[in-house]
This record gives structure tokens, C-alpha cells and sequence, in this order.
């Protein structure tokens, strides 16, 4: 018995990525920069690559450019030795965004009670010294889905030649970023949080607005990140993109009924728990709950011991167990109570939701009579 409810951390291994990847590491290996046949096969790959990004995210090939994952295409969007005050984030975004952006003297866009950051909120700071706004897609901690498009246009109505840019690695599995993400300049994205392979990403950039590599050296990526690329991680990147558009419709109803009954069952057994946010505003796949008078790191001890696999926040502040910055930005009291992330993916099976339905009112009901190893 063992269960997975931590997509939003990493997603296993698509098939089709696999299978995708198997030949790069054998029979066709190559390195895309050299001048013989195999070295043009490797290239050609790349580009059809590129072609599957491309239109799942509503960019042109040539404006995809392969990183080693979501924090470089994070850090490479926010760029470097920017003037203080030309930055704008939102306050709950992925530390990949918050702490270069911080480091450079950001302006933070605060979050409503429902952890959205309202155009309103960036326009607000916007001003002739904007060169950069970030704000991420989809959240990573509790789900919830930015209107992006509407702040790119209120973005670019005040300040024209600003770039605004989105994370949206936690959005691809969920959006059609062809529409979601209209009018942004550009987008980060990888491959492991939809069954691709962890440690390749990509940053996706409107032609003639790429911001100063952070990698020089090797003319790789026309001259935007140097560094011989990772051919068959990308390969198996571009397979998962492709699965994920093709069952896309039916993965999100699918995923949509498990997450309901998850989240129904807990609110039903468990005294006081509450969903930190309201299904109307976050993607099916993430559901974050707080559950009173327990502590997280005891549960999740717990639940582990009983193989059920699941988060209290982002998988980057995994072990500290520290205070969220999401939760406080949203104003959620989280003292004495236990965040909770539960979150869905592709593999995701009913037997899943049972195995999580059976172990995790039963923690609960172990913690707060007092025990912990039962």
C-alpha cells in the first residue's frame, strides 16, 4: 500500500516520456553541436522539441529556449543587476522568483484573501522605472490561478517596454497557457511536475525581449544559455507536454472528481479542517487545507510511516517546516494548526483518495488524543 499525493513536488515518470528518452541514451546518443549525422539527428530532435513547447504555450520555436530547469528559467527571467524599484513580484510567488527579485530591492504586489494578485494590485506599482513584473500562473503551495493575461495588459498599458514574466511551472499541467498566459512576455515551464523528467526547463521569451544570459561560453540556445544540452531530458520534456495536451480534457475532469472527493471526505471526518482556498479560483490538481490544533511536521511523520506521500508546503521548504510565506502573505492564522498539500496528478487513482481518506483522519485523531508513533 502506498499512495502519492505530492505531484505538485514532482510527478512520476510519464510512460511516453520513457519511452521517448530510451534511444538518447544508447543508440542515437549525440552531442546536437557536432557536425555529423548523428550530431544533425540530435538537433532535429530539439527542434520538434522546441515545436511541442511551442504550442502548448503559445510561442514560436525560436523563442524556446532549454534551461536545467524551473529556478534557472525563474532567475534567468528576473535577470541581474537590475535598479532597485524595477522589479515587481507577487508576494506569494516560488522563492526562484522571490529571492532574486528581493535581492534587487523588488516592489512586492500583495495577494487578496484569496491569494490572488489582482491587476489592479500590480498596476499600482507600476511606474516609468517598471522593467520587470512576475507573477506566477498557478501557485505552487495552494493552487490558486493568477489572471495573468489581464495583468500583462495592465502592465503593458502603463509601461509598454516593461517584460512581464510568469512562472508557470505549476501551470502546465493545468491551463492552456495559449490563452491563459496571452500578452505575457515570457513564461517558465518544466518537465517534472507533469510526468517529464526532473532537471530540464525551459524559458519561453517573445522574439527580441530576452533578458542577459546568466550561462556564457558556448553559443547553445543562439547565444542565450550556454552549456551542451540535456538531449534525451529534453526529448522525454517535450514527450510528457505532448501526453499531458492530448488527455488534457479528459485528465482534468478525472482529476477534478478525485480532488472533490478527497477534499469532501476530509471536511467530513475531520472536526475544524477547512479549505484554505475555494475551488473556484485554484486548478483541480492542488488541494491545500489547514487542519486545527495539530502541527505539521508530526502528521506528515506520520502519514509517511503509512506511505502516503503529500507536502505541508512547497517542496523547497520541505525539512525546515518553517512559517509559510504564502499562508502569511494571504493572512491565514497557521498557528497551532497544520497546512496540509495534498496534490494530484496524472497517475493519480481512486485507490489513492481511499488510502488518503482512511490514514489521514486517523493521524489526526491520533495527534490530538495525544499520541504519535501509536
Amino acid at each position: 500500500m502506498s499512495a502519492y499525493l505530492d505531484h505538485a513536488a514532482s510527478s512520476p515518470l510519464r510512460p511516453e516520456a520513457l519511452d521517448a528518452m530510451l534511444p538518447w541514451f544508447s543508440e542515437q546518443h549525440a552531442n546536437p553541436t557536432a557536425s555529423h549525422r548523428r550530431g544533425r539527428r540530435a538537433r532535429q530532435a530539439l527542434d520538434e522539441a522546441r515545436g511541442v513547447l511551442a504550442e502548448a504555450t503559445g510561442f514560436t520555436r525560436g523563442e524556446v529556449v532549454f534551461t536545467g530547469g524551473g529556478t534557472e528559467s525563474d532567475n534567468l527571467a528576473i535577470g541581474r543587476n537590475r535598479p532597485s524599484g524595477s522589479i515587481i513580484v507577487g508576494a506569494t510567488e516560488h522563492p526562484a522568483v522571490l529571492e532574486p527579485a528581493v535581492r534587487q530591492g523588488a516592489h512586492i504586489a500583495p495577494v487578496n484573501s484569496r491569494g490572488v494578485v489582482t491587476a489592479d494590485a500590480v498596476a499600482a506599482l507600476v511606474t516609468e522605472a517598471t522593467e520587470v513584473v512576475s507573477v506566477m500562473a498557478v501557485n505552487n503551495e495552494t493552487g490558486v490561478e493568477q489572471p495573468i493575461a489581464a495583468i500583462a495588459a495592465a502592465v503593458h498599458e502603463q509601461a509598454p517596454d516593461a517584460l512581464v514574466h510568469s512562472d508557470a511551472v505549476q501551470a502546465l499541467p493545468w491551463l492552456d497557457l495559449t490563452t491563459a498566459a496571452e500578452g505575457v512576455d515570457m513564461l517558465s515551464v518544466t518537465g517534472h511536475k507533469l510526468g517529464g523528467p526532473q532537471g530540464v526547463g525551459a524559458v519561453v521569451v517573445r522574439d527580441g525581449k530576452m533578458p542577459e544570459p546568466l550561462l556564457v561560453g558556448g553559443g547553445q540556445e543562439r547565444d542565450r544559455r550556454a552549456g551542451t544540452q540535456n538531449v534525451a531530458g529534453i526529448i522525454g520534456f517535450a514527450a510528457a507536454v505532448q501526453a499531458s495536451i492530448d488527455d488534457r480534457t479528459e485528465r482534468l475532469a478525472r482529476i477534478d472528481r478525485l480532488a472533490t472527493r478527497l477534499l469532501d471526505g476530509l471536511v467530513d471526518q475531520i472536526d475544524g479542517l477547512a479549505p484554505t482556498v475555494d475551488r473556484s479560483v485554484r486548478v483541480p490538481g492542488i488541494v491545500h487545507v489547514c487542519i486545527p490544533g495539530i502541527t505539521s511536521e508530526p502528521l506528515l511523520f506520520l502519514l509517511d510511516e503509512q506511505s502516503l506521500a503529500c507536502s505541508a508546503a512547497s517542496s523547497c521548504a520541505s525539512g525546515a517546516q518553517g512559517a509559510s510565506h504564502v499562508l502569511d502573505a494571504m493572512g491565514v492564522d497557521a498557528v497551532n494548526t497544520a497546512p496540509l498539500r495534498l496534490s494530484l496528478g496524472w497517475s493519480t487513482t481512486d485507490a489513492d483518495i481511499d488510502d488518503a481518506l482512511r490514514l489521514i483522519p486517523a493521524a489526526v485523531d491520533q495527534l490530538r488524543s495525544g499520541g504519535r508513533h501509536g
